[in-house]
């Protein structure tokens, strides 16, 4: 398929990816930080996705063929006995987050318009699963535009009522204590770190985002990163603040929550949030079903690779090795100036030659979806989800742990260490030494690796010793 994205609706896709119901939670989050702290840990957070987008973004640049970059294609060029475990972390927060969105539908459209929870949920079908078989990320653009305007709403609903609250000091009437420089709750700002730090999850979609931009140059990706988390950035302040200010320390885990529920503009608040949730969706399940596909290529790989074993009788090191046949191995580097392997080595890299090779055998995309697989996998996992969704209420612990695992591994972990193993190369390919400035992406590739690993371990303890909420 031809490329169609702009940078435009690539920064429509990736805003939307990244802002879902999870934004009226930041102001419950300032209720323990203090506006001070609320607002450096929403910068941090912001710095910390945005430099995991550049350097997956980056990253995809060291392939020959750009335009096939995934996951799955750069954890089989550096760690490919770790790509099934990568791709389930993938699976699970698309998963978890998405049977997320199905409950919440459950839980809003029938107090605004009545009948049971299951009628609804399962009549958001009507509209999810025609976007879901859409093939192209860019094709979703549509309702993510649709989306936003849902999203303009509500944040313009907590802005606009803090505005009138202190217009008319009304907000003495229904706000507690604010604390501007200090930490209201230490306890609580453990216990809600998280929420600010997942608020900016959306490095699903950055490959196919990247594969679909018609520019795809790093500078478009750079640009489409920027703009997108500056957007972000500034809907989750101004959410925070405004709804922090209102409230104070009676700031509820959804902000939703605290206003009037009798009111026409919650009433049409809560009906955007539902729409949102169901347009938002779609962005989910495509990553999903990317990574279930990328499982079932691994596995088709692997059984190439023991066919290969069994018939050539050949000793190999692993299923990417240089005695894989080209067709069993979609990925292939090579070594051949010893020279050159040494600079690479004197700077902390894996591969060095005069050409280095990345490339995807005979040309085609090392990942391929027949149309066949495409409709099982979505049928397979739209059934699952919601017949899951139908059968249950409530499930905050495991999505706690959802978020804790496989959101800190795609927004943080796995780009770091993509960006440690392949950020250089393409200098050592044409035989130039690498720049300070590459090196220092690589070792900043490093920290972000630690950051993520850091942010999963006090994520898990919150839940063990707070349990989530």
């Amino acid at each position: 398929m031809e490329p169609t994205g702009t940078v435009k609706s690539s920064v429509i896709n990736l805003v939307k990816t990244i802002v879902g119901a999870g934004m009226l939670a930041i102001p419950y989050a300032f209720r323990s930080d203090g506006v001070l702290v609320g607002v450096l840990l929403v910068l941090l957070a912001a710095s910390t996705s945005a430099f995991g987008l550049f350097v997956l973004a980056k990253c995809s640049k060291t392939l020959i063929h750009p335009r096939n970059s995934s996951f799955f294609s750069l954890c089989m060029l550096t760690y490919p006995s770790l790509s099934p475990l990568f791709d389930l972390a993938m699976i699970t927060q698309c998963f978890g987050v998405g049977l997320s969105y199905l409950v919440l539908i459950g839980d809003l459209f029938p107090g605004l318009f009545g009948g049971p929870r299951e009628l609804w949920i399962f009549g958001s079908a009507a509209i999810v699963v025609p976007l879901c078989l859409l093939k192209k990320l860019d094709s979703l653009k549509y309702s993510s535009v649709i989306g936003l305007f849902a999203l303009a709403y509500l944040s313009l609903l907590v802005i606009s009522t803090f505005v009138y609250d202190y217009s008319t000091d009304h907000y003495h009437d229904v706000r507690g204590n604010v604390t501007w420089l200090k930490i209201y709750d230490s306890k609580g700002l453990v216990s809600t770190f998280s929420i600010i730090i997942f608020a900016y999850t959306g490095s699903m979609n950055l490959f196919s985002i990247a594969n679909e931009l018609k520019d795809n140059s790093l500078a478009n990706l750079t640009a489409v990163i920027n703009r997108s988390v500056a957007i972000a950035t500034v809907i989750f302040l101004s959410v925070a603040l405004s709804g922090y200010l209102t409230f104070g320390s009676k700031t509820l885990g959804n902000i939703m929550l605290n206003y009037d529920p009798t009111s026409i503009w919650v009433h049409i608040g809560k009906f955007c949030l539902g729409s949102m949730v169901v347009l938002t969706f779609p962005l989910l399940f495509h990553p999903c079903r990317i990574a279930v596909n990328n499982l079932c290529v691994w596995f088709q790989m692997r059984r190439a690779t023991a066919l290969s074993e069994n018939n050539s009788h050949r000793e190999e090191s692993g299923p990417l090795s240089a005695t894989t046949p080209s067709s069993a191995r979609p990925i292939s580097l090579s070594v051949q100036d010893t020279e050159s392997a040494s600079l690479a080595n004197s700077y902390g890299a894996t591969l060095g030659q005069e050409e280095i090779d990345l490339e995807v055998g005979n040309g085609s995309p090392p990942v391929d979806m027949p149309d066949s697989r495409f409709y099982i996998i979505t049928a397979l996992l739209l059934t699952s989800m919601y017949g899951l969704a139908l059968n249950v209420t409530s499930f905050a612990t495991v999505l706690a742990v959802v978020g804790a695992t496989g959101s800190t591994s795609i927004s943080f972990t796995l780009p770091g260490l993509f960006g440690y193993k392949l950020i250089g190369t393409d200098y050592l390919a044409a035989g130039k030494l690498v720049p300070a400035k590459e090196l220092f992406y690589k070792r900043c590739s490093i920290l972000l690796v630690w950051f993520g690993i850091g942010v999963m371990v006090l994520s898990l303890y919150v839940i063990y010793a707070y349990g989530a909420e």
